[in-house]
């Protein structure tokens, strides 16, 4: 096994060109100037290379300085992946504005709460899509916005594309470099929500110093393997900007834009345009391994997978690692701008299975306990994070800022984790998830690993439900496309695996488990479930 740190030393002089950049347009420019003919992002039949790139990003960025958007105004995109939302990122956060994206999933009281919490001056919008009127919808609860910019023919307010991009002649040469010169690497770049699994969404500021420390540290030891990739995860979600587009645009790679998780379309793509690197999650491999003709055997097509999002049985990584496919289990969260562990090369499924491996090159990770001291090798405790790839704070939320780090500058996951006496860190489930039952800890993670390697199972949650012994104890739901799997043929099942008190007690089983426009399983909704159930 090779350690991600020796890769990412041995490259740094290969890409000294990138790693000269500061800011976010500093790797556009030097793309156009290095590699003006390189294709840089593929949407349907448009192909772009990275000097036609770089000349519509600033065309809508001066677009946007005409429009009166200044340092620090917010931009929203509302489209599906596409080479709009690249473009609206790209040049938004070139002259010092703060971009974020809205999710076609949302429904009207989730736009509701970002705009009155983000506040943005212009809010470009996919007018229609697949049969929905997001244009209409969005103004009608956006008075606040100053101006909606219509992708699609313009309804209500809206302004035409065309006439918006028209204002950008009036803004010269000058005045768009100066304003890009005026940019500095700790101005705020993105917002993004979290995915308010505990409660409403906060709005985490990501800096151009932390993104670009992300994305160049990746491209270090990731290679390669990001010559070209497939965006097509929520716009709105840190996977698909840092983990997937960032880190491709940091190597000077290729960007095919698809704007829906479709696997025989994700198939189609890779073969066709040669894709080498995919963003996976334990879900999109359970989506694999149930398409009908052996569906992980695409998944050979790649020479780089990383995936995390959450705890991936052995059983199933296991095909997945036959294709050949170099892969790691990876760490991260939004306030982190995306990955900051990977497990070694080469190592075992088993080890990617349980741990998510050890910090990258210039972040610093430790188990501690609620005071912030740091817990010994095999003690369960938070996972913090100290680095340049941590967020700045919580917009508008300075209270909730101060209370996410420790006063030496380690950030606070919220997650808990145990360090490996071989250095590898292993995640053991959210800090709020943890329950107490009859007196135990009952981390969930470790339920839901054990009923994921039943064959049966394709996924399964696990939350507390009130028990008038034990306080609290488990009850599973379990997503299976088997009619004849029950609760006592798991209990069985898990009965060799797990501790009796950790056996949930209740199961239900549907065909598919709800999930967060992320991929991660949507527990706030299952609760309510069973709050409903409750009350009934």
């Amino acid at each position: 096994m090779t350690r991600i740190a020796e890769i990412a030393d041995a490259n740094r002089a290969r890409f000294a060109r990138q790693l000269a950049c500061t800011r976010i347009h500093d790797l556009l420019a030097s793309h156009a100037a290095a590699l003006p003919d390189a294709e840089a992002a593929i949407d349907g039949e448009l192909r772009l290379p990275h000097v036609e790139l770089a000349a519509r990003v600033d065309a809508v960025a001066r677009a946007l300085v005409a429009s009166g958007i200044a340092p620090g105004d917010r931009v929203a995109t509302m489209v599906p992946p596409s080479l709009d939302y690249w473009l609206t990122y790209l040049a938004t956060v070139s002259i010092g504005a703060v971009w974020m994206g809205l999710n076609p999933r949302y429904q009207l009281p989730e736009y509701q709460y970002l705009l009155d919490d983000a506040a943005p001056s212009l809010v470009f919008c996919r007018i229609e899509y697949e049969g929905r009127a997001y244009g209409a919808e969005l103004q009608s609860i956006g008075g606040a916005v100053g101006t909606f910019v219509a992708l699609g023919d313009p309804v209500g307010r809206a302004v035409a594309l065309d006439t918006f991009m028209a204002r950008g002649a009036s803004v010269d040469d000058a005045t768009l470099a100066a304003r890009r010169l005026a940019v500095d690497p700790e101005d705020i770049a993105v917002i993004v929500y979290t995915s308010g699994t505990t409660g409403k969404p906060k709005g985490a500021m990501l800096s151009h110093r932390a993104i670009m420390a992300a994305a160049l540290c990746n491209l270090c030891w990731m290679a390669d393997g990001l010559a070209s990739t497939i965006s097509v995860a929520p716009i709105n979600h840190v996977g698909a900007l840092n983990n997937v587009c960032m880190n491709v645009f940091a190597f000077g790679g290729k960007i095919v834009f698809h704007h829906r998780v479709d696997l025989d379309a994700i198939a189609r793509i890779t073969v066709r345009e040669q894709l080498t690197y995919l963003v996976a999650s334990p879900t999109s491999f359970a989506m694999f391994a149930a398409q009908p003709d052996n569906g992980l055997t695409r998944l050979g097509n790649y020479k780089l997978i990383v995936f995390g999002g959450g705890a991936t049985a052995e059983a199933l990584l296991t095909p997945v690692v036959a294709t050949g496919v170099p892969m790691y289990n990876v760490y991260g969260q939004t306030e982190t701008c995306g990955i900051v562990t990977a497990t070694d090369r080469g190592a075992s499924p088993a080890i990617m299975a349980e741990t998510f491996g050890r910090a990258l090159p210039g972040a610093e990770i430790r188990i501690a306990n609620a005071a912030g001291e740091a817990l010994p090798i095999g003690a369960t405790g938070e996972i913090q994070v100290r680095g340049p790839y941590c967020m700045t704070g919580y917009f508008g939320r300075p209270e909730a800022t101060a209370e996410a780090f420790t006063a030496d500058g380690f950030l606070r996951t919220g997650d808990l984790g145990v360090e490996r006496d071989d250095g590898n860190f292993t995640f053991v489930g959210r800090l709020k998830e943890m329950f107490k039952s009859g007196g135990y800890n009952i981390y969930p993670i470790e339920i839901e690993l054990a009923l994921n390697e039943h064959p049966a199972v394709a996924m399964a949650a696990v939350l507390p439900v009130p028990h008038p012994v034990f306080q609290e104890v488990g009850h599973a739901f379990i997503a299976t496309a088997d009619p004849a799997l029950d609760a006592d043929a798991l209990r069985d099942f898990l009965k060799a695996r797990l501790a009796n008190y950790k056996i949930p007690k209740t199961f239900s089983f549907e065909a598919e488990l709800p999930y967060l426009p992320n991929m991660k399983i949507d527990k706030q909704a299952l609760k309510r479930r069973l709050e409903e159930k409750q009350a009934a």
